[in-house]
């Protein structure tokens, strides 16, 4: 292939994720079918079918490509701050921030209508995009100094940032708390907002304040006396 041929198909495939992605947003799995998102892009259905094989794959790939944002973004945070407790407020709000709309209908979605491989797909992107970048930040913090060591309470990197991210879950009234982690991904990977709330709008001060409240209340807790030793 050509390499303006091959521009071309990347830009056309990327058309059809963006495009997939707001359909299966509005509209659910299996409300959407491959005509209406062919018919959105401008293409006909055998053009779909030239850069997906199947409804699924599109959707797979909606995921992947929500995934690979979300964990550039999370690396950035990180590379721009030394300290673990900004690193931990920084994608605290970014995670709230960029909370899916209707978690009902994709934790619905990942647990009916993929299959079990599909289904183990998206919790091997989920884990590596959302949960594996705040492990590394709780080893970081463990490693420096920055945090007890994980022999004082028996909770290590992992767990922390489990907590870390139940919290985030329950204080969007998630649906995911105690689900499987592919409907976590699921949930994980549903949207963006439409536009990022502007620096001091009450939105983006509300997000902050809650992303500050919930990385405090793991990491400091709630009693002011000194925490028992185990």
């Amino acid at each position: 292939m050509s390499r303006p041929k091959r521009s071309q198909s990347l830009e056309t495939r990327a058309i059809i994720i963006r495009t997939a992605k707001e359909l299966f947003m509005q509209l659910g799995f299996r409300a959407v079918s491959t005509r209406q998102i062919a018919d959105a892009c401008g293409l006909t259905q055998p053009a779909l079918y030239h850069h997906f094989s199947d409804k699924q794959t599109i959707y797979i790939e909606v995921l992947r490509s929500v995934c690979e944002e979300t964990r550039g973004s999370l690396e950035r945070i990180i590379e721009r701050n030394t300290s673990v407790v900004e690193q931990l407020y920084e994608v605290a709000e970014y995670l709230i921030a960029n909370h899916p709309e209707d978690l009902s209908r994709m934790f619905h979605d990942i647990r009916h209508e993929l299959s079990a491989e599909s289904q183990a797909l998206v919790f091997r992107l989920w884990r590596g995009a959302y949960l594996l970048p705040i492990v590394g930040i709780f080893e970081q913090g463990r490693q420096s100094g920055q945090l007890r060591e994980s022999t004082q309470f028996g909770i290590d990197a992992n767990m922390s940032a489990g907590l870390l991210m139940g919290l985030i879950s329950q204080s969007m009234a998630s649906p995911i708390i105690g689900a499987s982690p592919a409907a976590a991904a699921a949930a994980a990977a549903a949207a963006a907002p439409a536009a990022s709330p502007q620096e001091g709008s009450p939105i983006k001060k509300n997000t902050k304040q809650l992303a500050r409240m919930l990385v405090n209340v793991l990491l400091f807790g709630l009693s002011t006396a000194e925490p028992p030793s185990v």
